[in-house]
């Protein structure tokens, strides 16, 4: 088992963490491969995805040394527990529940709860969440991000919901740890089809955009 310092180091590290949510269970690793294969460090399935703790339980061994996987949606203590004893390295919520975040401190996983507030926020990391998730991303918007950033430097942000290609450079610049991507990169035509490239394709586009941005912002 991983240290929860090297999860972190993986799940940032391309920057890009992946939203695999209610994709077929016959193409499930199929997409998670494709998207591996285009940079993406870290795949998150959503428990309500079909057959979500088996996919869990493959992709976290079949992505072995090359990507960590973790559960999404996770809003009960139970789905936190079922889903690590799959395999999932780390727990996304859309809100804020301090059963998750202890149920995945209990078992050494990184929880990663949604929060809107300052005070969701501030509770988060008191309660022992290694990140948050500002969700939903798009409709608060980057300057919300570089607000609560200001009093807020030390907390690691990660942004979700309608965030792509044309709003992702903003998001990275003003400081976010990394983004999580859904629909605009598993892409659901692309997945209907069986055009596994385009999933590549799209990874690529994405993690190279986040890396160009950091790049940027270091400058």
């Amino acid at each position: 088992m991983l240290p929860i310092i090297e999860l972190l180091g993986k799940l940032t590290e391309s920057g890009v963490i992946a939203v695999i949510r209610r994709v077929p269970e016959d193409k499930v690793d199929k997409v998670a491969e494709s998207l591996v294969e285009g940079g993406v460090t870290a795949l998150e399935v959503t428990v309500d995805s079909p057959g979500a703790f088996d996919a869990i339980r493959r992709l976290s061994q079949n992505l072995k040394g090359r990507a960590i996987v973790g559960a999404g949606t996770v809003i009960d203590s139970e789905s936190a527990r079922l889903a690590i004893a799959s395999g999932a390295d780390f727990i996304f919520s859309p809100s804020l529940h301090q059963d998750v975040i202890r149920t995945s401190l209990r078992y050494g996983k990184i929880a990663i709860p949604g929060v809107m507030t300052p005070t969701e926020i501030i509770t988060a990391m008191e309660w022992g969440a290694a990140m948050v998730k500002v969700f939903p991303a798009a409709t608060l918007g980057v300057s919300y991000v570089k607000d609560v950033k200001g009093p807020f430097p030390h907390v690691p942000i990660v942004v979700t919901g309608g965030v792509d290609l044309n709003n992702l450079a903003a998001f990275v610049k003003a400081g976010v740890a990394a983004v999580g991507i859904g629909g605009h990169l598993v892409n659901r035509q692309a997945v209907e089809s069986g055009d596994f490239a385009k999933l590549t394709e799209l990874a690529a586009q994405f993690t190279q955009a986040v890396k160009q941005a950091r790049s940027g912002r270091e400058q």
